[in-house]
């Protein structure tokens, strides 16, 4: 079996391959700690030699699947692997000593900053109390390894001694390369790592080194995003999205219909989809609430055709196509990418700034508490948290009014000319 040393940057980088079919790698550093690598997912699997309990003679393998890469991070796996071996009598000493070793820390001094990435999000919470989404950690852990890929090796007292002149220059050298708003949000994100570690391990790393940027004013203020379609816009979009194909140009029409946010759309199933009802749900949000919602008539229509071309057993209602640039997407679904719908509309326009517009018109309209729900916006208010008893029949002829001006919008590009008398 193939061994890797197992880190996530390693993990990432591993494939199926079709010809060789699944394949276990084992970790260099953790014995006994595997992954196996299939077609749609990477599952962390602990596998040892115990005493056989019925001879009481010899050894015999025993394997326990951990979970899966993306739902667990790296961190976990392992410490579930030490779990195991710990209510596991019989394992060979070499692999208990090995796990002994593992868990021993010293002061922190031989912790490096990969390892506080992973033990960040295995560790902390968020400010709710809940544990970080693993939507979540696998976008933060991205952005991290890709903006300081060089600094991941680095122990703590070696961040620690990060000279400002450093930090400075490689924040400068981020932001020309990926604009203003992506260093800020990566460095914003290890400067949080760099804190946490400094609390964690304050004999190492005393010092967070990015508070340059921050003190000295080098990172310049993001201003709220304010993109949305406007008049003749909408007649420009609709034709832009025609040089998609079908699947994509509707996802990127449901977004706009529904005021959803660009995964809602794009890893929506079928089985949250009732056509009998005209219902929609969408389990997992940003917030962490359900939203359930009604279908308005131009989202059946786009379902309907979904339907009519739905492989059997596909469970997206807007799965990925192979063959058209910008569609393909290793989880099956497509991917609506901001890059693309720039290039094809001449617009400056983002996925959530559909989002936007939804809830503009919607306000032009004076719909505004129902707009809310329907984007699912939470009402912390007292009579939201404890009186609000809306449903989703409610909020059926506030959709179809929204959803209506959205498509005359689209077809006119203009507001509408009202005649006072």
């Amino acid at each position: 079996m193939p061994r890797l040393n197992f880190t996530v940057r390693n993990i990432d980088k591993l494939t199926f391959d079709p010809k060789k079919g699944p394949v276990d790698y084992f970790d260099t550093n953790t014995r006994g700690l595997g992954i196996r690598v299939g077609q749609f997912n990477k599952t962390f699997f602990a596998k040892a030699d115990v005493v056989d309990s019925t001879t009481k003679k010899g050894y015999r393998t025993v394997r326990k699947v951990l979970g899966r890469f993306g739902e667990i991070t790296l961190e976990q796996a392992r410490k579930l692997f030490m779990g195991y071996d710990d209510k596991q009598e019989g394992f060979v000493p070499g692999v208990r000593l090995v796990l002994k070793r593992e868990k021993v820390r010293t002061n922190g001094s031989d912790v490096t900053l990969e390892q506080m990435l992973e033990a960040y999000f295995t560790e902390k919470r968020t400010s709710d109390g809940k544990d970080y989404k693993p939507s979540t950690v696998r976008g933060y852990t991205r952005i991290v390894t890709h903006h300081f890929d060089s600094w991941l090796t680095l122990t703590l007292p070696q961040v620690a001694k990060l000279t400002p002149d450093v930090v400075i220059e490689s924040y400068k050298h981020s932001e020309g390369k990926h604009g203003p708003y992506g260093a800020r949000n990566a460095y914003v994100m290890l400067s949080a790592i760099i804190s946490y570690a400094m609390v964690k391990y304050p004999a190492a790393i005393g010092t967070n080194p990015l508070n340059v940027l921050r003190f000295g004013k080098h990172m310049k203020k993001i201003q709220a995003r304010t993109e949305r379609l406007e008049g003749k816009e909408f007649q420009v979009f609709y034709q832009g999205i025609q040089k998609f194909n079908e699947n994509i140009r509707d996802c990127y029409l449901f977004c706009l219909y529904h005021g959803l946010r660009s995964q809602e759309a794009a890893t929506l199933r079928w089985e949250y989809v009732n056509l009998d009802r005209l219902t929609l749900t969408i389990p997992d949000t940003k917030n962490r609430k359900p939203l359930y919602a009604p279908l308005c008539r131009q989202s059946l229509e786009i379902l309907e055709r979904r339907l009519a071309q739905r492989e059997e057993g596909c469970p997206f209602v807007f799965p990925a196509v192979k063959t058209v640039r910008y569609s393909t997407n290793k989880t099956g679904h497509v991917r609506l990418m901001a890059t693309a719908l720039k290039l094809n509309t001449g617009l400056d326009i983002t996925v959530h700034g559909l989002r936007r517009t939804f809830i503009t018109t919607a306000r032009r309209l004076k719909i505004f508490e129902d707009a809310d729900r329907l984007t699912n916006h939470v009402d912390s208010s007292i009579s939201g948290r404890h009186y609000d008893a809306t449903d989703v029949e409610d909020l059926r002829r506030p959709l179809q009014t929204i959803a209506n001006e959205l498509e005359r919008l689209i077809k006119e590009g203009a507001a509408k000319v009202l005649q006072l008398h």
